[in-house]
């Protein structure tokens, strides 16, 4: 339940708080938020928040957090923005923003949005979006 949950998050988040000597992990440098055992849990938090948010369609706070988390290389929460991106839900309709998240998120699925967008998008579009993908910095925050 959503009261379980919310026990369970803050159990953790104490944790995370009373861990402050943070295990440093080796880690895929486009995936930052694996590089820390105290950033990986704040990433998860904040993508359990996303669901949740999600759920209750409040779109415009949903994307402020995807896009912190997928900004750190988090490829479901890339995915996600990506959607967003597409459906204009909490973040202007971009077809190109779209095409760099799924492109980002190197996933099955993502490779699939993009195949389905790139039919409607120009060779112009598609050029940026690569651009984009290509100097893309994950942020280790």
């Amino acid at each position: 339940s959503e009261e379980r949950f919310s026990r369970n998050a803050e159990s953790l988040a104490i944790l995370a708080q009373d861990n402050k000597s943070s295990h440093q992990n080796d880690h895929d440098p486009m995936r930052p938020y694996l590089s820390s055992d105290q950033l990986a849990l704040d990433t998860e938090i904040k993508y359990a928040k996303c669901i949740r948010l999600q759920m209750a369609g409040l779109w415009d706070e949903t994307a402020k957090l995807y896009t912190i988390i997928a900004n750190r290389g988090h490829p479901t929460a890339q995915l996600h923005l990506g959607k967003q991106y597409v459906h204009g839900n909490g973040v202007d309709e971009d077809y190109v923003q779209a095409y760099k998240w799924f492109s980002l998120s190197d996933t099955a699925i993502g490779k699939h949005f993009i195949k389905l967008i790139s039919e409607d998008m120009s060779n112009e579009q598609i050029k940026e979006a690569k651009n984009l993908v290509k100097n893309f910095k994950p942020v280790y925050k």
